[in-house]
């Protein structure tokens, strides 16, 4: 703990969000005996592939003027980044979703551990099914699926018109076959950042803004 602790230190965290941090790690080591949430275990692995990604992410959505919204991170998992990035700013609200059963249930459970169920709920279903139940939200999906994937899944659900997408170096090939889908006219790329994690491993956080549509063009 003391490694993972001189970590966040070194980022700037303060010492309530360095508790929280982690407090959320130790759920999910605990967690990962019963269940696979992650492979990344060590100090270092878990602060470069997990705290990372929600220190970024912070920076980004406060650069395009996000920050005050509901964000709802689909296929949250371990909780990446949607509960890691509750426990560290109190002013965040986030809706987590995930369709396995199992990891919907550790997720209510850390929630309620760390003490953030006013700020944090958790959903178990497919966005399919659940989009009746879910208010005006930013959404914001890691690793889960192809910007083609996420919008066939969510182009129902009429309650979303920015979507954040955690990528790697591969993202300008996803971007490029996504403009050949059927979806191609209905998403615009909004602004990028791009960012290290270490040993030349690149990152890019990507806005995502959907065309209203009466706007769409044939």
């Amino acid at each position: 703990m003391g490694e993972f602790k001189a970590l966040l230190r070194g980022a700037g965290l303060s010492e309530a969000q360095i508790d929280a941090a982690s407090a959320f790690r130790e759920a999910v080591l605990s967690e990962n005996v019963r269940q696979n949430l992650t492979r990344l275990l060590s100090p270092g692995d878990f602060f470069r592939g997990h705290v990372l990604d929600v220190l970024e992410l912070r920076q980004f959505r406060s650069q395009i003027g996000d920050r005050g919204n509901t964000a709802l991170d689909l296929g949250t998992g371990a909780g990446v980044p949607g509960l890691l990035s509750a426990a560290l700013y109190s002013d965040e609200r986030w809706i987590l979703v995930d369709s396995e059963v199992r990891k919907a249930e550790y997720l209510a459970r850390t929630v309620e551990e760390l003490g953030l169920s006013d700020r944090v709920r958790v959903i178990h279903g497919r966005i399919e099914q659940i989009s009746s139940q879910i208010p005006q939200v930013t959404l914001v999906s890691r690793a889960v699926g192809t910007a083609e994937k996420l919008m066939a899944w969510t182009e129902m659900c009429s309650t979303w018109n920015t979507m954040i997408l955690l990528k790697g170096p591969k993202w300008n090939t996803e971007w490029a076959d996504f403009q050949q889908s059927r979806w191609k006219k209905q998403l615009q790329e909004g602004k990028r950042h791009e960012y290290s994690v270490g040993d030349s491993v690149t990152r890019v956080i990507i806005q995502l803004k959907r065309v209203p549509r009466g706007t769409l063009k044939n």
